[in-house]
C-alpha cells in the first residue's frame, strides 16, 4: 500500500501546480499505477487522510497536499466562474464552426478542467481538413486581430491539426493530462476519434477510460451540425488551387516565427512554434516546459520518482 500512497500523492501533486484538489474519481482515473478497484482506492484514501500518515488531507470530498486546505475554496470559486466561461465558449464556438475547412472545435487549457478564474484565457484546439490548416489558420488570425483587436482572452487557438493527423507525437503526463480532460464545442464524433487515436495517455494513467464522460463532458451544448456558411466559402477554395494557397502559409508563418525569434534555438523554436503541414502549435510562454519543471520539483521535494 505503500506504493499506492506515493502514485496518489504524485497525481495529487501534479493538480496542485493548479491549487485544484481532486475527488476520489478523478484520483482514481490519473493514477500514474494501480491494480486495484475504485472502491478499495476510496476506502485506502479515506484511511490515510484520516490517521494523518499521509501527505495529503481531505475535507467536502476534496483531497489535497497539505496544509494547503484553501484550495478547495479556490476550485469551488474557480468552478462557479467556469460556468459563466463555457457560456462565451458557446458563442465563440458558433463564430469559429463557420470558418472554412474547420471539422471539430475543442476546449483545453482551464476550462477543459472547470477551473477557470478572471486571468484565464479561453483556449481552443482545431481539427481543420487535410491540406487547409493553414488556410484556416490564417482566416482565423485575420478575424481575431480585426474583430478582437488581437486579444486572446477569449479568442486563443493554440493548437491546430488536420483529421488525417490525430495523434499527438509529444508525450509525457502535461499532453496526457490535456488529452484525458479534453472537451468538444463542436463536433463531438471527432472528439471521440481523436481521443481513440491518442490512446497512448493509458500508459501515464492506465485506469482511464477512453471518451469518459465524467472527464469529456463539458458545461454548454454540444453543436455537431456543419454549418451553411462553410460549406459556401470553401467552394472559393478549390483543389489544387487551395492546397497551394495552404503551402505557401505555412512556409510564411515558419519564416514569421524565424524572424520573431531570433535567438531561439531551431529546435526550441520549432517545438514551441510547430509549423508543419498537419500540425501548428503556438506557445510563446513555453507553458508545457514550465509545468513539467514544476511537477518535478514537487516530486523532488517529496522524494518521488517522475513517471517520464
Amino acid at each position: 500500500m505503500e506504493e499506492l500512497q506515493k502514485n496518489i500523492t504524485k497525481t495529487l501533486l501534479y493538480y496542485d501546480i493548479f491549487s485544484h484538489p481532486l475527488k476520489t474519481d478523478e484520483i482514481f482515473s490519473f493514477l500514474p499505477r494501480n491494480s486495484i478497484t475504485k472502491q478499495d482506492v476510496g476506502n485506502f484514501l479515506k484511511e490515510t487522510a484520516l490517521n494523518g500518515s499521509a501527505p495529503y488531507a481531505e475535507k467536502d470530498g476534496y483531497y489535497y497536499i497539505k496544509p494547503s486546505e484553501e484550495n478547495i475554496s479556490k476550485r469551488v470559486r474557480k468552478e462557479n466562474y467556469s460556468l459563466k466561461m463555457w457560456k462565451q465558449a458557446s458563442v465563440i464556438t458558433h463564430i469559429i464552426k463557420r470558418f472554412p475547412f474547420v471539422r471539430a472545435v475543442l476546449v483545453t487549457g482551464s476550462l477543459s478542467k472547470n477551473s477557470s478564474d478572471a486571468a484565464s484565457d479561453l483556449d481552443f484546439m482545431l481539427v481543420t481538413a487535410k491540406n487547409r490548416l493553414w488556410i484556416s489558420r490564417t482566416l482565423l488570425m485575420l478575424f481575431k486581430k480585426i474583430f478582437f483587436l488581437n486579444s486572446y482572452k477569449f479568442f486563443c487557438i493554440n493548437y491546430y491539426v488536420t483529421e488525417d493527423n490525430l495523434v499527438i507525437s509529444e508525450r509525457n503526463i502535461f499532453t496526457a493530462t490535456e488529452i484525458a480532460t479534453i472537451k468538444a464545442t463542436y463536433n463531438t464524433e471527432l472528439l471521440n476519434e481523436f481521443i481513440r487515436q491518442n490512446e497512448w495517455i493509458r500508459d501515464y494513467f492506465p485506469n482511464y477510460v477512453l471518451c469518459d464522460p465524467m472527464l469529456h463532458t463539458g458545461g454548454c451544448k454540444v453543436n455537431n451540425r456543419r454549418s451553411k456558411l462553410q460549406r459556401f466559402t470553401e467552394l472559393l477554395f478549390p483543389g489544387r488551387f487551395a492546397a497551394a494557397i495552404d503551402k505557401k502559409l505555412m512556409c510564411m508563418t515558419r519564416k514569421h516565427w524565424r524572424k520573431k525569434y531570433p535567438q531561439l534555438p531551431d529546435s526550441e523554436r520549432n517545438h514551441m512554434f510547430k509549423s508543419t503541414e498537419n500540425v501548428s502549435k503556438t506557445h510563446p510562454g513555453n507553458m508545457q516546459k514550465k509545468i513539467l519543471g514544476m511537477y518535478s520539483k514537487k516530486l523532488q521535494e517529496f522524494n518521488l520518482e517522475s513517471e517520464n
